[in-house]
């Protein structure tokens, strides 16, 4: 296999666009018209701290992968290529495919070193990839880092209080756009509260949820239209069921260049209502991870309660 040719079309189709969908795609077709005895050449993409399918080639295949699972879930979190000879004796083999038998998976990263994505080429044949093989597709996954753009390069961060985090978690990760979330109390003056000395004794934080988002695909004026639909905007200290001050509504942004445009927002909101909103628009003032187990509560626990309607 000529890896150096590989490289130079793929340079070359980089150079005529760089922004990392068409170029994803791009370079999965060029190996899946370019490798022999493989049947499966794509990307998956780091979203929430787990994986979810990008461009590829070959026969449709799991759209989200957890960190823990598989070939690829290794690949993200030992942040190395792994090289199979054969999958069925992978710990947590993941068989999207099952004509697949040997796999390489490689990752890619941001400018600032964390994985973004990962490489992943399936072959039906077992011990299907050398040590040239690694060398090669690892400088082909070198070329697409210089010049993919737009994939987590650009990332940005928002914190929003809607009532109960648990439900607003789950609202937020099924945005297209939305990269990360992580839930926690905001702008109250106690230092690391715990979830009981939010809910008794009155520190004054507000439930909020983190939000990272890719403002190329998810504009922050388009995220807090999304945000605005399911709190109602003029409950003071409660929403839904949840009565209290940490139950109320409020945009705290840590970058002031956001400011103007959550009061534009607020503005036109508020033209929509007779009464006054409740919702706080300030400055984050400190943030504390809640407790593990209301990080994804609602995927934890499917029937737990929530004052989101997602119908």
């Amino acid at each position: 296999m000529d890896y150096a040719l590989l490289n130079a079309q793929l340079e070359a189709l980089a150079q005529a666009e760089g922004w990392y969908v068409p170029l994803m795609a791009n370079a999965a077709a060029l190996l899946w018209e370019t490798l022999t005895d493989i049947n499966w050449a794509g990307f998956y993409i780091v979203k929430n701290g787990n994986l979810v399918l990008g461009p590829f080639q070959g026969k449709t295949a799991c759209i989200h992968i957890a960190r823990e699972k598989g070939v690829c879930g290794a690949a993200l979190r030992e942040n190395r290529t792994q090289m199979v000879p054969d999958v069925h004796q992978f710990p947590g083999h993941i068989a999207c495919d099952s004509a697949s038998n040997s796999e390489i998976v490689i990752p890619l990263h941001s400018a600032a070193g964390a994985v973004t994505t990962v490489l992943d080429i399936d072959s039906p044949a077992l011990n299907r990839f050398s040590a040239d093989d690694q060398a090669g597709l690892e400088r082909f996954a070198r070329t697409l880092e210089t010049y993919m753009k737009g994939l987590e390069a650009v990332e940005k961060t928002i914190y929003l209080a809607g009532g109960c985090f648990w439900g607003c978690q789950k609202y937020f990760d099924l945005m297209a756009g939305v990269l990360e979330t992580e839930v926690g109390y905001a702008n109250g003056p106690t230092p690391n509260p715990t979830y009981e000395q939010v809910k008794h004794d009155h520190t004054g934080h507000a439930e909020t949820v983190r939000v990272k988002y890719d403002p190329a695909r998810l504009p922050l004026r388009e995220l807090l239209e999304k945000y605005f639909l399911v709190i109602d905007p003029v409950a003071v200290n409660h929403q839904g069921e949840d009565f209290g001050i940490q139950y109320r509504t409020g945009i705290y942004y840590a970058d002031p260049a956001d400011a103007p445009v959550v009061t534009d927002a607020l503005k036109a909101l508020a033209a929509r209502y007779d009464q006054p909103l409740a919702v706080e628009n300030k400055p984050l003032e400190n943030f504390y991870p809640a407790e593990e187990y209301h990080q994804k509560y609602l995927e934890k626990h499917p029937d737990g309660y929530c004052h989101i309607h997602f119908d």
